[in-house]
């Protein structure tokens, strides 16, 4: 009965643990996504930032 009780213990600590582990993958897949995401932002921001100037009243026709 002994063994059966520090089984159950041990398993219930390892679940604990497996538990935190995720939580902690998850928080630094959440971080890296707003990372992913910051960078996208920037470089659509220096894309639009450094594309060439049109002419007023020129209008550019895309096939």
């Amino acid at each position: 009965m002994k063994e059966a009780s520090e089984r159950e213990k041990a398993l219930e600590y390892m679940l604990e643990s497996l538990i935190k582990m995720l939580g902690k993958s998850n928080q630094r897949v959440d971080d890296l996504n707003k990372r992913v995401l910051q960078l996208e932002s920037f470089i659509r921001e220096t894309a639009m930032q450094n594309r060439p100037q049109e002419k007023p009243g020129r209008l550019t026709i895309m096939n």
